[in-house]
């Protein structure tokens, strides 16, 4: 199956996953070259050495994963070395699930902070909220732990408890809960809803096996994205926005899924080239998009690659709708993923061809002539819309586009950056503090231990239940200004008013 994916925060291209398990570390290597055995043994001498005798104590484990990711940072920017950790992660957002509590997290003050709870998932069924701190995982002090070790910690097999400590504000006691890991969906809609009375708007975050449905399943077949689709139009939707702005891709099929949709019968989405002829393909609609008449604008942003680029560039291509944002990132390397012989959990992402738009754009950036840091972080002079490289190609229509450097949008839009005043607060986490803090005041009430409906007898102090139609006013402003007051975080009445 040939797919694309994300690692982290480092996206990778199209990936491939590859038959060949192992075959490429196998037998057939190890017995090549004479050059090539000489030069194993010198590596491996030097790994011995440095081992032995470095100033340091070092272990093997570390530099051979370091000297391999060196080795292929060489090649281009998206060949990598998977570890046991990256390839399961890399895994579990190909498959659109893991196993765990449903809850995000972040480091707020050194303190694990639940940002929120995924409705429907153990955690919200068990009345944890956003702003709780967890203090304690399995009776370990979790204060200055990292995101990834208490991740770590929080995620585990399928049906299996894992013990939390809570401190909540406004509660005199920490509250102790007992939550058993579930499966937890990671959406690729977040959210639809309808920007007026005839437009809708969808929010599409993955390309992962939530996303669509495939060319050639069942007709009445629904996933998030045709669910989406299907309920806009039963609120009078007659046009949609779809937005994949900081989509930083997922599965090829999900890509060609979602294109499909929207395009009509025997149109090309994407073809690939490379090296052998066993890396070179086609993907062409087979069938009919329930949607290709449907009016659609595509939002994108210097943040959407690899799968996005893919559907931003069918798009455009064919005409089929008009393409508002950014220049997107330019990703179009395909990788190959070969789980390494003998080595179980480790794997190799190599890229092995080039995906190129249906008029035969190729939108990778360069990056022979670039640093790897500034590949990724995109600098300032690389402008938010221009003409995306010298690759011109014309579209179904006739028009002028051009590849070799992202897929420029049909209708430029400069991102708004946030006031400096604003990237101060939210540098010091302001937002979510507040957040803690008024909630934690007015009503008073028994906490519930654990969701099981048993009364602790820990006071709750006060707590304030947040409406869904709550908005913020001249009070709110005040509690906040109060509450910046109580932090010494500096602010004049005008830096509020902005």
């Amino acid at each position: 199956m040939k797919k694309l994916t994300r690692l982290g925060n480092v996206s990778l291209g199209i990936v491939v996953a590859s038959t060949l398990a192992g075959g490429l570390f196998g037998s057939r290597v190890l017995a090549g070259t004479s050059r090539l055995s000489d030069h194993l043994r010198i590596y491996t001498s030097i790994v011995s050495a440095v081992e032995e005798n470095y100033v340091d104590e070092v272990k093997s484990d570390r530099l051979v994963s370091s000297s391999i990711r060196e080795m292929l940072r060489t090649l281009d920017p998206h060949s990598n070395f998977l570890e046991v950790k990256d390839y399961a992660t890399m895994q579990e957002r190909q498959r659109g699930s893991y196993y765990g509590l449903g809850i995000t997290v972040q480091s707020v003050d050194g303190n694990i902070t639940v940002v929120s709870p995924f409705e429907g998932t153990p955690a919200h069924r068990l009345g944890i909220r956003a702003g709780d701190v967890i203090s304690r995982i399995e009776d370990e002090d979790a204060r200055g732990m990292s995101i990834d070790d208490a991740v770590k910690r929080l995620r585990g097999p399928k049906g299996t408890p894992v013990r939390i400590t809570i401190v909540r504000q406004g509660y005199d006691q920490p509250l102790d809960f007992t939550v058993i890991r579930d499966e937890i969906p990671l959406h690729a809609v977040p959210f639809a809803f309808m920007a007026n009375k005839k437009t809708g708007y969808i929010r599409l975050v993955d390309f992962n096996e939530v996303t669509s449905c495939r060319p050639g399943e069942a007709r009445d077949c629904e996933r998030e994205l045709e669910k989406a689709l299907r309920d806009l139009a039963q609120r009078g939707a007659t046009s949609i926005v779809l937005d994949i702005r900081d989509n930083p891709g997922g599965l090829l099929d999900q890509a060609f899924a979602v294109s499909n949709l929207f395009l009509k019968k025997g149109q090309m989405v994407v073809f690939t080239r490379g090296r052998s002829k066993r890396d070179e393909s086609s993907y062409v609609t087979e069938v009919e998009g329930r949607y290709a008449e449907l009016p659609l604008v595509l939002l994108v942003s210097k943040h959407s690659a690899s799968a996005s680029e893919i559907v931003a560039g069918a798009i455009q291509d064919h005409d089929r709708a008009l393409i508002v944002g950014e220049t997107t990132f330019g990703k179009g390397l395909v990788q190959t993923i070969i789980p390494l012989r003998n080595n179980r959990g480790y794997a190799l992402a190599l890229t092995t061809a080039r995906y190129y738009t249906p008029s035969g754009r190729s939108i990778q950036r360069d990056y022979a002539t670039t640093a790897l840091e500034d590949y990724y972080a995109m600098p300032k002079e690389r402008r938010t819309c221009h003409q995306a490289g010298s690759d011109a190609k014309l579209t179904d229509g006739g028009r002028k586009v051009y590849g070799g450097d992202g897929i420029t949008p049909d209708y430029c839009v400069e991102p708004t950056a946030p006031s400096k005043f604003m990237a101060y607060l939210q540098a010091r986490q302001a937002f979510i503090g507040f957040s803690r803090s008024y909630s934690a005041s007015e009503t008073s009430g028994v906490a519930d231990i654990a969701g099981t409906g048993r009364r602790s007898g820990v006071t709750s102090g006060k707590v304030k239940l947040i409406s869904k139609d709550f908005q913020v006013d001249e009070g709110v402003l005040a509690d906040f200004n109060a509450y910046l007051d109580s932090r010494k975080l500096k602010h004049t009445p005008e830096d509020l008013a902005a």
